[in-house]
Order: C-alpha cells, then sequence, then structure tokens
C-alpha cells in the first residue's frame, strides 16, 4: 500500500539488454524525473514526493539498475556512466517524455543530472540537486577513504568506516547497511529514514553493489568542471551543512563553477528528502514555479 499508486508501470530495455522497470504519476507540464540513488536503494527512496509532486505534474521515477524491479547486472562495465545515461534516455523515450525537470540525489542523481544536461541540453529543463555528490570538485569525505584504503583486505575486525569492505559486503552486507545508513542518516529522530533505506538497500544485490564499485570512472577533475560548465539549464542546489557523504564544499563549488544558487539547510544531513519532505517539496515546488517563461509550470 502506498499514499499513491502509479498510473502507469513498465519496463524498457537499454541498449545493453538490462531491463528498467519505471513508473508514471500524475499529470501536467512540465514532467518530473526523479532519478534514483542506485544500486545501493531504489525509487522508493522519492516515496516523500511523489504524492505532493503528482499533484500538480507528471512524475517519473525508476529503478536503477542493480536494484528494485531491474535487472541486476554484476559485470562492472555495466555501471559506467554511459550506461547509466542510457537508462535515464531509454526511460524518457518510453513514457514519451521529450523534456523534463531533474531531481536527483548524491552522485547518482546528482552528477548524472548534470551529464545528461550537458549532452542534452534540448531534454533538460532544469535541475534539483540534494546533496551535491559530483565527483573531484573537492576531497571526499574521511570516512570513505578510510574505508577505501582497507576495501580489499580481508581485515580481523570490520569497525567504523572499515565495513566499508569488500569482503565484508559478502559476509554481512546488513552490518554494513546499517552502519552506513546510520552514519548519513546522523539527526535526531531519524529511525524511520535508516530503516526505510536499509530495507530497500536489502532488497538489492551485494554482486550488483560489487560491480558498481569496481567500474572505473571515465574523467579527471578538469573533464568533469568541462562538463558543469557546459550546463545551461537552471540549477538548483541543496545541502545540509551536517553531511557526512557529500561534503558541501562539493555544493559551493558547484555552485561558484555554475552560478546555480545553494540553499545550505542548518543542521540537516545527508538524506534531506527522506527527512525534510516538507522542505524538500516546497523547494522542488518552487524551483519548478520559477523556470523561465515558455517552460511550461
Amino acid at each position: 500500500m502506498r499514499a499513491r499508486e502509479p498510473d502507469v508501470a513498465g519496463t524498457v530495455t537499454s541498449r545493453d539488454g538490462v531491463r528498467i522497470a519505471y513508473e508514471t504519476f500524475g499529470s501536467g507540464e512540465p514532467t518530473i524525473v526523479l532519478l534514483p540513488a542506485a544500486p545501493i536503494i531504489h525509487s522508493r527512496q522519492w516515496k516523500g514526493q511523489v504524492p505532493y509532486l503528482a499533484r500538480s505534474w507528471r512524475v517519473v521515477t525508476f529503478d536503477g539498475r542493480g536494484n528494485g524491479r531491474s535487472d541486476r547486472p554484476t559485470d562492472p562495465a555495466a555501471y559506467h556512466d554511459d550506461r547509466i545515461l542510457g537508462d535515464l534516455e531509454a526511460v524518457m523515450d518510453a513514457t514519451d517524455t521529450r523534456s523534463a525537470v531533474f531531481v536527483g540525489l548524491c552522485f547518482d542523481g546528482v552528477w548524472r543530472s548534470i551529464r545528461f544536461a550537458a549532452a542534452n541540453p534540448e531534454r533538460v529543463l532544469g535541475i534539483v540537486a540534494f546533496a551535491v555528490g559530483v565527483p573531484f570538485l573537492t576531497p571526499p569525505e574521511p570516512g570513505y577513504v578510510t574505508g577505501g584504503a582497507t576495501f580489499e583486505e580481508e581485515l580481523t575486525r570490520y569497525e567504523g568506516w572499515a565495513k566499508m569492505n569488500r569482503h565484508h559486503w559478502r559476509n554481512d552486507y546488513a552490518d554494513w547497511c546499517w552502519f552506513f545508513f546510520g552514519e548519513i542518516a546522523s539527526e535526531p529522530h531519524s529511525t524511520k529514514v535508516i530503516e526505510d533505506a536499509v530495507g530497500w538497500a536489502l532488497e538489492g544485490s551485494v554482486d550488483a553493489m560489487l560491480g558498481d564499485h569496481d567500474v572505473s570512472f571515465p574523467l579527471d577533475r578538469g573533464g568533469v568542471e568541462a562538463i558543469c560548465r557546459s550546463v545551461t539549464c537552471p540549477m538548483l542546489l541543496v545541502h545540509g551543512s551536517a553531511d557526512t557523504c557529500q561534503p558541501l564544499s562539493r555544493a559551493q563549488s558547484l555552485a561558484e563553477i555554475t552560478g546555480a544558487p545553494l540553499v545550505v539547510v542548518e543542521g540537516a544531513d545527508h538524506l534531506i528528502p527522506g527527512r525534510h519532505p516538507v522542505l524538500a517539496n516546497q523547494l522542488i515546488r518552487d524551483f519548478v514555479r520559477s523556470l523561465p517563461e515558455g517552460v511550461p509550470a
């Protein structure tokens, strides 16, 4: 049972043969596409946004490859940036979405929105970016550095960020999920957000997560910055001051590069749409209403 059931649910096969599940809700222009933070979780991450936004606009969600109702390839090549962008294009085509406002969170939602907008400016009317996860703009959070340093090692104990480890994921993935989401959903009274996220993660695939981890990233910092500068659509950046997954400095850097306004939510952690759904919905609503004249709103 959901607060808002989809009007249409379907699948589309991406160019490399991976089936991607999508849903559409409501009607009204412009269409809003909510990108998933996959493969760690699926499209239900937007459950606090869909019912409200679908009252006024058509909303499209989809499960990223590796979780939900979509296929779960394990080859790292399947998680290359270009394949993920192909999934987004396939979903837009399958839902007859010529252009849309994109809403994303973290690396998977924000960076892919930016890359798609740079390559297909006629199809992206605007981007709302929560927890700005654009790689290389500034150094990563220390936890990722700690975990990355021992990711391949078999350890006698897995404590803290050392739980970000290939062997621990295979042996006790649930333990990693409880730790990870407890770390990034760090505000008081976040129990429900954490429980939801862990549940969605455990519906996924450890092998898919490892494939996504092992894929090579095709750009360096200069290439990332060049793509960010080339985006011409309006953007709104939203970042929590207490985000321990993506540093606030990345949002500040992207704002400087693009000129996009940045809303810093004091005391907020990484999962603003889940922990502060009313604020997130109002920011998305106001952004859509503020789009330039000639863009349906």
